[in-house]
């Protein structure tokens, strides 16, 4: 299910097109990139959770050929990915609640007028 913020002239052929893709986790991997639209910091990401540089991503995101060798995940590096995407989620939705529970501005404390 797509939950960006997209709009597709063919939602039913998007959704069967995106179906197929993540069907295996390389075109699963790329297309969570492609649906987050931006919203994640590869180079960020690379260097947090995998200590790696945004070029080693990168590569391995678009399968690049370097000497000789294609450079994709391994299994042990998609598990990585996908529990990288669950701390940021787990870390998101702590600073969602922080923001639900915090108090109105209105409410803040005028003595520095």
């Amino acid at each position: 299910m797509y939950l960006g913020k997209r709009i597709f002239y063919n939602p039913e052929q998007a959704e069967k097109n995106r179906a197929e893709v993540i069907q295996f986790k390389q075109g699963a991997v790329w297309n969570a990139f492609v649906e987050l639209e931006g919203l994640i910091n590869k180079t960020q990401l690379a260097q947090q959770y995998f200590n790696k540089t945004h070029g080693w991503l990168s590569q391995k995101l678009h399968g690049c050929t370097v000497i000789d060798t294609k450079k994709s995940f391994t299994d042990p590096e998609y598990h990585q990915l996908a529990d990288a995407f669950r701390d940021i989620a787990k870390r998101l939705n702590a600073h969602a609640d922080e923001i639900d529970a915090a108090a109105p501005d209105s409410e803040m404390d005028d003595s520095d007028e």
